[in-house]
């Protein structure tokens, strides 16, 4: 029977194109792949009235179709491979077009035994001219599969590919957006967390000369100590219950304090907290007008900045500015230290540190830049764009 024939006979009657309609709606709903190829095979022996079916997606690299999901099949079929004209879905592989046999005994070496007398139909499934998978469907005596059967397979074939490739997006779509949850939260995790560890590191260290100096200064280290670690605690808290759902976040952390009361008293609690006796941490900062979205990130940034200046600039000063300006508004953090070695390029810098940062001024719009300062140490700036 010549192919351009199956495509070619309309459906036999308004019965069976309603049947097809409601099968394509059914499939066009799920987008999870495996359980939408298995609902794909059972439809597709559903709307042909077929006792058996399978269908195989097509793995360029290897040149060969897997059988994904089946029907009332064997179930060593399942997972199976086909190389080009070997069975029936070798055969739709190598013709890239659709086979009707009245006897399943008729291919070249059967794969499957006991399905010799049976009527099958191989449909192949296209997408913008590609071959992406076959259909193999199935009926044993005295069902005898003919030219409506084949055109009704091939135009659910066309539904098919459309829901296949959804369902492929949505994969790709879903392994992206969790990357991108990785990434956030490993950001996360270093500019909350790890900040507030090494915070407690510092003030460890210094509680032996606290207690040097008298009773009460050590106690006050103690103490110190105590809070950054609650704040810790606080903000492991939050990112565990942002995992969760966003819904059940506390509202304890640095951030959360930052968007309810302001960049100012956000800076100041982080420094009356973290900031060493070897530091002096300076805030001169116009914060009226920022969106939360803008305080939360200028926060981040500066205590990463901060954090910097300090473990690997050894400086002594550190100067946080927020002014406005004809250009924007001008978001610094200066320090005295050693300033930098090497500048980090934009692909992301020397660490993880650098990254996020840029990223965080991304997000907010800002113009990112790190430099050395003449007189020395290091520069962060964040240029905002005027409200």
């Amino acid at each position: 029977m010549a192919p351009g024939k199956f495509m070619t006979d309309a459906p036999s009657n308004m019965s069976d194109q309603d049947h097809l309609r409601e099968m394509i709606e059914v499939i066009s709903g799920e987008l999870e792949l495996r359980p939408l190829l298995t609902v794909i095979v059972q439809k597709a022996c559903e709307l042909l009235r077929a006792e058996r079916g399978s269908i195989g997606l097509i793995e360029p690299e290897e040149g060969v179709v897997r059988i994904e999901a089946v029907y009332r099949m064997p179930p060593e079929e399942l997972g199976s491979i086909a190389r080009p004209g070997e069975g029936l879905a070798g055969r739709v592989y190598a013709e890239r077009a659709p086979v009707l046999l009245d006897r399943y005994g008729e291919l070249t070496a059967p794969p499957l035994a006991g399905m010799d007398e049976d009527s099958v139909i191989g449909m192949p499934i296209m997408w913008r001219g590609d071959i992406i998978g076959t259909f193999g469907i199935g009926a044993g005596p005295p069902k005898r599969f003919g030219d409506n059967d084949i055109h009704m397979l091939g135009m659910f074939a066309r539904h098919a590919a459309i829901a296949i490739n959804n369902a492929r997006a949505y994969e790709q779509n879903k392994k992206y957006a969790a990357l991108k949850e990785r990434q956030q939260l490993a950001r996360d995790l270093h500019d909350n967390v790890s900040q507030l560890i090494f915070s407690l590191s510092l003030v460890a260290e210094s509680i032996g000369a606290g207690y040097a100096r008298s009773a009460e200064e050590g106690d006050a280290r103690v103490s110190r100590l105590l809070d950054i670690a609650s704040l810790a605690q606080k903000e492991m808290k939050a990112l565990l219950a942002e995992l969760r759902a966003p819904s059940e976040n506390e509202n304890h952390s640095l951030a959360a304090y930052a968007r309810a009361n302001g960049l100012v008293k956000a800076l100041e609690r982080h420094r009356a907290l973290t900031a060493g006796e070897n530091v002096a941490i300076h805030i001169e900062v116009e914060d009226e007008g920022l969106t939360e979205a803008e305080t939360e990130a200028l926060l981040r940034i500066a205590q990463e900045a901060t954090a910097n200046a300090v473990r690997h600039g050894a400086a002594e000063t550190v100067r946080i500015s927020l002014a406005g300006n004809g250009d924007g508004r001008r978001f610094r953090v200066e320090d005295d230290g050693r300033g930098l070695a090497q500048i980090p390029d934009e692909s992301g810098g020397s660490g993880l540190g650098v990254a996020s940062m840029r990223a965080r001024a991304g997000r907010i719009g800002g113009a990112f830049t790190l430099a050395n300062r003449p007189e020395g140490g290091a520069c962060v700036e964040v240029l905002l764009p005027l409200a």
